[in-house]
């Protein structure tokens, strides 16, 4: 009896853990506009997720590896510190450079939490247990991405956007108390071969590429030092690696894996995809809130409709391929959603706009459910049973991967477009009203998301002055409107490719047979 009490409390701790991710993520993204609005930075929008999205895809395997072989009690409370403390320090921030740092160390916090707290779920509960905890973490996210964005954006309008911040502070004291008293399971390892090389040259590849992209014309020349090194080392860490996992004995990726032709295509597939699934997550508030302007609690609405959606046809997706086992099909329609819904939401640039918007949010929750179930699953249906499991763990590594790969892209696109736009933004006769030093602060989002930033501006001036000024918040738009078009245009490009990939599949095996 007291060791059921024991293990109640225990997953009552993870459980918090988990949820206080899913929760303060889920919010944080909504109020992404009113972050910049305040400490400004319109610049480092892109990088605060990119960061983040980084730190947790490198800390997941050195935190899970770590955790495995030394207990994973003292990585998952490591992690509630971190991932407490450091999202209060973002809440408190006075600068953006200072809150993007906070995001980063948060993203250590949450990779030391999922990959620990998934693990000692499959490693120390039984089969029946197991299968109760994954269905309460399911339910949980569910739950988490319908109700989150409509609270964050409340919270935002109403108190602020720090308080989703703050958020986080109970649940983090909650979890630290309970799990304190969580005992350090034994478990008979024996000798894990663990590949740290193979993980540190993953993790070299991936800061390469990513820093390479998101100084890349922004804060650095393409030809300067700081990008060609980080060039460089995403190329010799990449050759290295491959060289590596053929002479390996027990590589983090198996060369076995991709001599199978499905296996290729799902993880091109894959690939492709992600940038979408985690840039739209990004920039659908920036979209909603600067270009279509709605509030944040309008903004929240509509991110919930897309949870909500995906809810729906979760269940209803997987009735579908359980009965026909049309899996090529669900892949294809995929494929399709996203390229639609890309070049759907990339155009919309105005309150006009707001229908087209909210279909095209729809269809990305369409893709977003089809992508989560599918792809994994044709691995799993074309592969012997004994590589499943290295496969399924193989191909998530490759969407986060691929998806901080694929959003430093898509932010290097935006501001150099939007850095672009802006040379031409100030109309002629505007400095004779306001110092161009003084318009300088105006070149960004805020102006967009705040509209108390046009009114302060302009309330002091003349008539003239105030025609101008409004023209000149007008060019802005349109500025950062035609960059956020040329990033969806990107991303819609990726998943076309993904949608030719996704053609070449064979049907699963089932379907051909039947």
């Amino acid at each position: 009896m007291e060791d059921a009490k024991n293990k109640k409390l225990i997953l009552t701790g993870l459980f918090i853990a988990l949820g206080e991710v899913l929760l303060v993520d889920a919010m944080s993204g909504i109020i992404g506009p009113a972050i910049i609005s305040e400490l400004g930075g319109t610049s480092l929008y892109a990088f605060m997720y990119t960061l983040s999205y980084l730190c947790s895809t490198l800390a997941l395997p050195f935190t899970s590896m770590v955790g495995q072989k030394s207990g994973r009690k003292k990585i998952i409370i490591a992690g509630i510190l971190v991932y407490g403390i450091s999202t209060f320090l973002a809440g408190f921030a006075g600068s953006m450079t200072f809150h993007v740092v906070m995001r980063g160390l948060q993203g250590i916090g949450k990779g030391c939490i999922l990959g620990n707290v998934l693990a000692y779920f499959g490693e120390y509960l039984n089969e029946g247990d197991r299968a109760k905890a994954m269905g309460f973490y399911g339910t949980l996210t569910g739950l988490v991405f319908l109700l989150a964005p409509v609270v964050g954006g409340v919270m935002g309008d109403f108190i602020g956007w720090r308080s989703t911040f703050y958020i986080s502070v109970p649940f983090s004291i909650l979890a630290f108390f309970i799990l304190l008293k969580m005992p350090e399971q034994e478990l008979d390892r024996g000798d894990l071969p663990l590949d740290w090389v193979g993980t540190i040259l993953l993790a070299a590849i991936t800061i390469g590429i990513v820093m390479m992209f998101s100084w890349g014309g922004q804060s650095y020349p393409w030809l300067s030092f700081p990008v060609i090194g980080m060039g460089g080392l995403f190329v010799v860490s990449l050759a290295v690696f491959v060289a590596y996992i053929q002479k390996a004995a027990h590589p983090i990726f198996s060369p076995a894996l991709f001599r199978n032709r499905e296996f290729i295509l799902v993880t091109l597939g894959v690939g492709l995809i992600a940038p979408s699934m985690y840039a739209v997550g990004t920039y659908l508030p920036m979209v909603n809130q600067a270009l279509v302007e709605t509030s944040s609690t309008v903004s929240g609405f509509i991110i919930a409709a897309k949870s909500a959606i995906q809810l729906v046809l979760g269940y209803g997706m997987g009735a579908f391929i359980a009965k026909t086992h049309r899996v090529k099909l669900v892949v294809v329609t995929t494929a399709v959603a996203y390229v639609i819904s890309n070049l759907m939401i990339g155009f919309c640039n105005s309150a006009a706009m707001f229908a087209m918007l909210l279909i095209g949010v729809l269809l990305s929750g369409y893709g977003t459910t089809g992508y989560s179930m599918v792809y994994t699953l044709h691995a799993q249906n074309e592969l012997p049973k004994e590589m499943v499991g290295e496969a399924s763990s193989t191909i998530q590594y490759i969407q986060s991967l691929c998806g901080t790969i694929g959003l430093s892209v898509v932010g290097m696109v935006l501001n150099v477009s939007f850095a672009a736009g802006l040379t031409a933004s100030v109309p002629a006769g505007l400095t004779d009203y306001i110092p161009a030093g003084e318009l300088q602060g105006y070149m960004g989002t805020a102006i967009l998301t705040d509209k108390s930033v046009l009114l302060n501006a302009s309330s002091a001036l003349q008539a003239e002055g105030q025609k101008l000024f409004a023209e000149f918040a007008g060019n802005i738009h349109n500025a950062y409107a035609a960059a956020m078009l040329r990033a969806f245009v990107v991303l819609a490009v990726l998943s076309a490719l993904a949608l030719i990939f996704a053609l070449m599949m064979r049907a699963s095996k089932k379907e051909a047979s039947e």
